[in-house]
């Protein structure tokens, strides 16, 4: 079996410490485990353009086209070939500005371009895990993209079994100071060999991650709409009160059965994105037609030669 992770910190820092406790527990708990993972910020990766080619393709089902950018013109389809093989994937990153770094974002932006990979983890789900660290407490959406580029990756957020986030070690290898911290990752590695022995034996895997107040992405955070709240990765509407100062959130099986990683949410997004494209073809003679004055004006700032 194979395990694949990202580790999208510094090289020998925090997060890839931490990665590679999770495999050693991983290999001790399953010999025959082949671990590997990817430093991403290493990556020379292909900036999405937005062009839209990948998902007007996929969506008249030509799942052969992959993208713009042709295979070896930088490390995604090497990337998403060791996914491919990968039976547990593992996304990791620090906090940058709140978030996980530019650099797991852009592969995840890219992942459009990976023909008939999300059908295929969709029909056969990977084991999926997520884990991150913020040098202080501005850390805020670093776990929950973390876990949604997981479960991208794995298929489903039924395929995530685990998750964790620490604050509050800003310094390369500060986290070898902290003998709980690596205990906890022991504990995701022993957590996803249960998972693989599990699904060995026809099981699905539960999730044992740090829960949140969704059930779907174990999120933290509510959005408020003109309707109602909801949570906003998942965006399935939420029912709120409270009970001695204390907040309950509550989601009903009908509000998760439409979720937008259901398949009823993808087909609805795919739909969406079908009547956008249709506004636009019938009418492209008024976009022609409009598009010159905005092309003229030009205020695009001159960017200097960069230095080697």
């Amino acid at each position: 079996m194979k395990v694949f992770g990202f580790c999208s910190g510094r090289k020998n820092g925090n997060t890839e410490i931490m990665m590679k406790e999770v495999f050693m527990q991983i290999e001790k708990r399953l010999p025959d485990a082949e671990c590997e993972f990817v430093r991403v910020q290493e990556t020379d990766i292909n900036t999405c353009i937005g062009c839209e080619s990948c998902m007007i393709n996929h969506l008249k089902g030509n799942w052969e086209f992959r993208c713009i950018h042709k295979n070896g013109s930088d490390h995604f389809y090497a990337i998403e070939q060791k996914m491919r093989e990968a039976d547990i994937i593992i996304v990791s990153s620090p906090a940058y500005n709140l978030l996980p770094t530019g650099q797991l974002i852009k592969l995840l932006n890219k992942m459009h371009a990976s023909g008939n990979y999300r059908d295929m983890v969709e029909k056969e789900n990977k084991i999926g895990a997520a884990f991150s660290i913020g040098g202080t407490d501005w850390t805020n959406f670093t776990l929950n993209v973390c876990k949604m580029i997981a479960m991208e990756m794995a298929g489903s957020y039924e395929a995530l079994v685990d998750a964790v986030h620490f604050d509050f070690m800003p310094s390369k290898g500060a986290v070898l100071l902290e003998d709980d911290v690596l205990e906890r990752m022991r504990k995701m590695g022993d957590n996803l060999a249960d998972a693989y022995l599990a699904k060995q034996e026809g099981k699905a895997p539960a999730y044992v991650g740090t829960t949140g107040i969704c059930p779907d992405c174990h999120g933290n955070l509510l959005e408020k709409r003109a309707d109602g709240w909801y949570c906003p990765q998942c965006l399935t509407k939420a029912t709120l009160s409270m009970v001695d100062d204390d907040l309950i959130v509550d989601f009903t099986e009908e509000e998760i059965a439409k979720n937008r990683w259901s398949i009823w949410g993808k087909r609805l997004h795919d739909n969406n994105i079908r009547k956008g494209h249709k506004k636009a073809a019938d009418n492209m003679a008024t976009i022609k037609e409009k598009s010159p004055k905005y092309a003229a004006y030009d205020r695009a700032m001159e960017l200097p030669e960069p230095i080697k």
